[in-house]
């Protein structure tokens, strides 16, 4: 991640999150947090036994977690706190549980490709293998999760729908193409941190932020 979501995605990018490389140790800190669930996905070169892309995914209840505001508090470095803060924000700009009327659902919350291994279908199979997951969670049959510390795992409420906050042209089309519906779309400039708006940072090759969703 630190290859390829922290210096490419959109919005670490406008956060000026690739000039603070000394912050990327913190945002490991949220990656390690969604990792917990036991339902983040890793992409391996079958030939070379190399990690070339993940999505870390997230069990989420309608409840906001009070992990966001913890870690926030604790950050030193600005760009992983507005990171942190913008999440918070989106879930405030749209509340997804409330519009989908639901208690609980998969969040696919970061995923990254490694720019060598870009243009080869992978983010999209991360995204079925997401919703597969937690398609088998939903459904209550096999439990999948795989802990990674050797924990006991925890599941409140069954999920009832992914969802995936996309930032790029890219997650975008995925979206499309795998049926997912549009809860809300909002522009970057409407987001300002340290008196900067995301959008005078943004690539210009994506418009605007979209909430997506799927029922499972």
């Amino acid at each position: 991640m630190q290859d390829s979501f922290y210096v490419n995605e959109n919005v670490c990018i406008a956060l000026g999150l690739p000039d603070q490389p000394e912050s990327f140790g913190e945002m490991d800190l949220l990656l390690k947090w969604a990792a917990k669930d036991g339902i983040s996905i890793a992409a391996i070169d079958k030939e070379t036994g190399k990690v070339v892309g993940a999505s870390f995914n997230k069990l989420e209840e309608s409840k906001p977690p009070e992990f966001y505001s913890k870690y926030i508090k604790s950050c030193k470095h600005s760009a992983a706190k507005n990171v942190a803060k913008w999440m918070v924000d989106m879930g405030k700009v749209l509340d997804i549980f409330e519009y989908c009327k639901v208690q609980s659902g998969v969040e696919i919350m970061f995923v990254g490709i490694l720019p060598e291994y870009r243009k080869r279908g992978i983010a999209k199979k991360l995204f079925e293998v997401s919703i597969d997951v937690a398609k088998s969670l939903n459904q209550g049959k096999e439990d999948v999760r795989i802990s990674i510390d050797g924990g006991a795992l925890e599941i409140a409420q069954p999920p009832k729908i992914v969802t995936a906050i996309c930032t790029s042209f890219v997650t975008q089309k995925i979206a499309k193409d795998l049926k997912f519906k549009r809860a809300g779309e909002f522009s970057f400039n409407q987001f300002v941190y340290d008196g900067v708006t995301l959008e005078s940072r943004v690539p210009s090759d994506t418009e605007s932020i979209t909430y997506e969703y799927v029922r499972l």
